[in-house]
C-alpha cells in the first residue's frame, strides 16, 4: 500500500534561492519548511508598496503589476476604523498573491508597545501533502514596513 506523503512541492524561487527545510532532493517541503517558506512570501509581499491607492486596491482589479500593498502612511493604528482597513489590505494580499493560504482571517490591532505600529494575527489553512495545517503568523505593521514571525 502507498504510504501518504506530508509534503508540499518546494517553491520555484525557494529553490534557485536554497530555501531550508527541503526533503535531501531539494524538491519537497516539510511542514517546518512550508511555514518557513510561507513567513518569507509574506515578508516579501507585505514589503513592497504599489502604486495603487487603498480604494483601487480594495474595490479594483489588481494584477501582477500590483504586486505589494498600497501605501498606507495615512492609516494610523490608534483608529479603529483605519486597523480594518489595515486588515482588509493584508487579507485582499494574500488572497490576490498568496494561493497557498486559504480560510484567511486576519485581525489586526494597535502595537501597546509602540504608538505609531500595528500588530496583525493572521490565521489561515495550508495544504501538506493531501493534509489541511493550519498556520500563524504574528506581523509588526508600520505604515512603512513589515516584520512577520510564526505564531505558536
Amino acid at each position: 500500500m502507498s504510504k501518504a506523503i506530508t509534503a508540499s512541492l518546494v517553491p520555484l524561487f525557494d529553490r534557485l534561492t536554497g530555501v531550508l527545510h527541503a526533503s535531501p532532493d531539494g524538491r519537497l517541503l516539510d511542514g517546518g519548511g512550508l511555514q518557513h517558506s510561507l513567513q518569507l512570501d509574506l515578508m516579501r509581499l507585505f514589503n513592497v508598496r504599489n502604486a495603487l491607492t487603498i480604494r483601487a486596491y480594495l474595490e479594483g482589479d489588481p494584477t501582477v503589476l500590483d504586486y505589494g500593498l498600497p501605501d498606507m502612511l495615512g492609516l494610523s493604528p490608534q483608529s479603529d476604523q483605519d486597523l480594518f482597513i489595515w486588515s482588509q489590505v493584508l487579507e485582499r494580499s494574500l488572497a490576490l498573491y498568496e494561493p497557498r493560504l486559504s480560510h484567511v482571517k486576519v485581525d489586526v490591532t494597535a502595537d501597546p508597545a509602540k504608538p505609531f505600529a500595528a500588530r496583525a494575527a493572521i490565521a489561515a489553512v495550508v495544504l501538506l501533502g493531501q493534509q489541511l495545517c493550519r498556520v500563524n503568523f504574528d506581523v509588526a505593521l508600520d505604515a512603512r514596513s513589515a516584520a512577520i514571525q510564526a505564531a505558536a
